[in-house]
């Protein structure tokens, strides 16, 4: 998941010109949006791709609606079940191929549940890495003044 400044950079354009075509593309790229910590939107892939495809459209002469429109056409005409599946549902896939497409979802699999388990230990150890509270010079001098007196 990338946020809307590393997708500004992937595709070219500033960040206000990525949420505009965001704002436009927004029932095309529902699906493929989610919110991040502080709300921040976080893009997956298939929205990079999407924007991408809505960019090379709208620098062809084509306006932002139209070329959004094209895409979900384009993606409307493709069966619901390939889509996000390419792996499950390619027959003519050679077999080594299909091994590699499943020792990496298994490698992502197990990312996934080291990186849970490694938020958990932080959250866990948070409270204890916290610092001592520091005292100002200021009230260190005054305990050495009474100390004297």
């Amino acid at each position: 998941m990338t946020g809307i400044g590393q997708a500004a950079k992937a595709l070219g354009l500033t960040e206000r010109q990525v949420y505009r075509r965001i704002s436009d593309a927004r029932p095309v790229l529902s699906s493929h949006i989610r919110k991040g910590e502080n709300n921040k939107l976080l893009l997956d892939g298939s929205a990079i791709e999407i924007l991408r495809a809505v960019e090379d459209y709208r620098k062809s002469g084509l306006t932002v609606p139209q070329s959004v429109e094209r895409i979900r056409d384009s993606i409307s005409e493709k069966r619901p079940e390939t889509i996000g599946k390419p792996a499950e549902n390619a027959l003519d896939m050679s077999e080594p191929w299909q091994l590699l497409i499943a020792a990496k979802d298994e490698m992502i699999a197990a990312q996934r549940e080291e990186i849970a388990h490694l938020r958990g230990e932080v959250d866990r150890l948070m409270p204890l890495a916290l610092p001592s509270p520091r005292r100002s010079f200021i009230t260190l001098f005054r305990r050495n003044r009474k100390e004297d007196s």
